[in-house]
């Protein structure tokens, strides 16, 4: 099998995310690995996009995300320089990122889900259609 030259493991923080880690490992050398959670944009109290409350509401958020996210780097060996935190729509935060580093290779989990929860759609299964990469789906119990 051909080792990708730069990878994008996208995860969610969820029990499944080591396990996702551990697979985008295998397939590139870690320092070409790039691990990336996405948050979407929280909403403050008075319904504003923008302005300093949104502003400190992401801070506490990235806060309490990064530790999370660190431990998986670690774990997996991946340079804390590696990683990254963004808000945003996950399926276009997740595309700009991999063009941003030029990977060739994107490792998402998935949870497969069946019926209406398929039917709402999914961050791995939209990632399928119109990423210029490969991309790679770990099944999830």
């Amino acid at each position: 099998m051909n080792r990708y030259h730069s990878l994008l493991c996208a995860v969610n923080l969820s029990e499944g995310s080591q396990t996702v880690v551990e697979a985008a490992a295998q397939l590139a050398s870690r320092e070409n690995i790039h691990l990336l959670h996405v948050c979407e944009h929280p909403i403050t109290g008075y319904g504003e996009s923008i302005g300093s409350n949104h502003r400190v509401t992401e801070a506490q958020i990235k806060q309490h995300a990064f530790p999370q996210l660190s431990a998986l780097a670690e774990l997996a060996s991946i340079d804390a320089g590696n990683t990254e935190i963004l808000f945003g729509e996950p399926v276009e935060m997740i595309r700009q990122a991999a063009n941003h580093h030029r990977c060739d290779l994107i490792v998402i989990g998935s949870h497969g889900r069946q019926g209406l929860q398929r039917l709402l759609g999914s961050t791995a299964s939209s990632m399928l259609h119109g990423t210029p990469c490969d991309v790679l789906t770990i099944h999830l119990q």
